[in-house]
C-alpha cells in the first residue's frame, strides 16, 4: 500500500502528466492507494481557501477510492519517536512528521516529492514520483 502525500495528489489534480501516468500504471498493477487524515486536511484547506470547488469534487472522488489512514495513537507515538530522533536544527513541520508517522504505523510507502524533509526520517520508506 502506498500513502500519497499532499504534493503528489496536487500534481494529479493539476494534471501533471508524468505523475498521472505513474498513478494510472500503479492502479493497473493493483497498487492500493491510501491517504492520511493530515493530507486530507492540507488538500481540502488549500482548495477551499482558493474557492476551487470543482477540484474539491475531483479530489473527493479520488478520496472515496482510497484507504483512509487516521492519526491514531499508534501513529502519534510514532510521531513522537520521529520528533525525538530528528537532530536539533533538522526539525521539520509537525504535519510532515504526522504524515510520515501515519505511513510508518500502517506499513506504507510514502509517495512524495519532498525528499528534503522525509529523507531525514529513519525507517521511513518513500518514493519520489517526480524523478
Amino acid at each position: 500500500m502506498v500513502s500519497l502525500d499532499t504534493n503528489i495528489i496536487s500534481d494529479i489534480l493539476r494534471g501533471r502528466q508524468n505523475i498521472v501516468t505513474r498513478y494510472v500504471e500503479e492502479a493497473k498493477k493493483g497498487t492500493i492507494f491510501a491517504i492520511c487524515d493530515v493530507v486530507y486536511y492540507e488538500l481540502v484547506r488549500g482548495l477551499k481557501s482558493i474557492g476551487a470547488s470543482s477540484k474539491i469534487k475531483e479530489f473527493m472522488k479520488m478520496y472515496e477510492e482510497m484507504e483512509h489512514l487516521p492519526l491514531d495513537m499508534k501513529a502519534i507515538n510514532q510521531a513522537v519517536d520521529i520528533y525525538v530522533n530528528l537532530h536539533k536544527g533538522q526539525q521539520i513541520e509537525d504535519n510532515d512528521i504526522y504524515i510520515a508517522a501515519i505511513a510508518m504505523a500502517n506499513d506504507c510507502t510514502l509517495v512524495t516529492a519532498n525528499e528534503k524533509h522525509f529523507s531525514r526520517i529513519n525507517g521511513l520508506t518513500y518514493e519520489n514520483w517526480r524523478l
